[in-house]
C-alpha cells in the first residue's frame, strides 16, 4: 500500500504547480501527400512538439512529473493553400508503482485514433495557446492535451480530471460553431465532442471511478497485494461493463477497453482460474479473441 504521505499528496493534486505537464513525442508521416507540399511541413513536427511540451495547459500539480505522451500524425491530403488533412494516433502512459516507488514498467492510459483532422499550418508562423479563440490546429492539440492530463490525474484520484475535462468540452463546443464542426462530431465511430460530453456527463461517473480503482487500487497494487489487486481490477472492469451495457455506443468505455484489453489479458495470467477469461470476454466482447487466446495458452 502507498504511504499516508503519498495519499495526502495525491489528494491535493489540483494545486498550482510550476512547469509544463507533457513530454510528448511527435512523429509525422507525409508519404501520402505530394512531394511538392512536404517542404512546407519540414518544421511541423518540431513546432507541434514544442507547442505541446512548452505550453502550460492547466493548473494541475503533477509533482514535477510530466505525463509521457505520443502523437503520430499521418498526413492524408492537401486541401488548399497551407491546408491539410491528417489521421492521428494519440497515446499516453504512466509508471506503475510498487509501494511508493516507480517501477520500470508503465501502463497505457490513453490510446485514441482520430481519423478526421483538417487544419491550416503556415511555416514560420508562431503557434500559441489561446483558450478564447478557436484555431483548428492548436485547439486539436489543446483538446488532446486536456484529455491526456485529465485521464492521467484520474488514474490516481477519482473525478480529479473534472476541471480539465470541462476544458476539453469547452474546446469541442467552440469547434462546433466553426466551419470545422464536422471533424469534431461523429466520424467513423468516433467523436471528439461525444467523448468530451461523456466525460462531463454524470451517467458516466461510475466508469471514471472504476478507472481510478483499476489503476490506483489495482495495477499499482499488483506487486505487493496481488490477489487483492486482481479482484479490484476485475470489479472495476465489471463496473465499466455495466455502463457499456446500458449505453452500448459509449465512446468512453470503448476507449478504455481499447487501451487496456491486452494489459487486462496479461495481468490475469496468474489468476489461477481460467474461467476468469470467460468473465472478461463477457465484460468486453469486442476483444473476446484476446481473452480466449490467453485462456487457451494457460490450459
Amino acid at each position: 500500500m502507498k504511504s499516508v504521505l503519498t495519499v495526502f499528496l495525491l489528494s491535493i493534486v489540483s494545486l498550482t504547480s510550476w512547469g509544463q505537464e507533457l513530454n510528448c513525442e511527435v512523429t509525422v508521416n507525409t508519404d501520402n501527400i505530394p512531394s511538392s507540399d512536404r517542404d512546407y511541413l519540414r518544421n511541423f513536427k518540431s513546432d507541434v512538439e514544442r507547442y505541446l511540451n512548452n505550453t502550460r495547459f492547466t493548473n494541475a500539480d503533477l509533482y514535477g512529473e510530466k505525463v509521457q505522451a505520443s502523437m503520430s500524425i499521418f498526413f492524408t491530403q492537401v486541401t488548399g493553400s497551407n491546408r491539410y488533412r491528417a489521421e492521428v494516433v494519440v497515446g499516453s502512459t504512466r509508471p506503475i508503482y510498487v509501494g511508493n516507488d516507480k517501477s520500470d514498467k508503465v501502463t497505457q492510459v490513453v490510446r485514441i485514433k482520430d481519423t478526421q483532422w483538417e487544419f491550416t499550418y503556415v511555416p514560420n508562423q508562431r503557434i500559441y495557446f489561446d483558450e478564447f479563440s478557436f484555431d483548428p490546429l492548436t485547439d486539436f492539440l489543446d483538446y488532446y492535451a486536456f484529455l491526456i492530463i485529465g485521464f492521467d490525474l484520474e488514474t490516481y484520484k477519482p473525478m480529479d480530471g473534472n476541471t480539465v475535462f470541462q476544458k476539453a468540452l469547452n474546446t469541442a463546443n467552440a469547434a462546433l460553431a466553426t466551419s470545422f464542426a464536422s471533424d469534431w462530431q461523429s466520424t467513423q465511430g468516433f467523436s471528439r465532442f461525444g467523448l468530451a460530453e461523456e466525460l462531463n456527463n454524470p451517467r458516466y461517473q461510475p466508469v471514471r471511478q472504476a478507472y481510478t480503482t483499476y489503476h490506483f487500487d489495482g495495477i499499482d497494487l499488483l506487486a505487493t497485494e496481488n490477489r487483492k489487486a486482481l479482484e479490484n481490477i476485475l470489479g472495476a472492469i465489471e463496473s465499466i461493463s455495466k455502463v457499456r451495457n446500458q449505453y452500448p455506443m459509449s465512446l468512453l468505455t470503448k476507449m478504455i477497453f481499447g487501451a487496456k484489453y491486452k494489459e487486462i489479458a496479461d495481468v490475469f495470467s496468474n489468476y489461477g482460474d481460467g474461467s476468469v477469461y470467460d468473465k472478461l470476454a463477457s465484460y468486453d466482447p469486442e476483444h473476446r479473441a484476446e481473452y480466449m487466446g490467453s485462456k487457451n495458452r494457460q490450459q
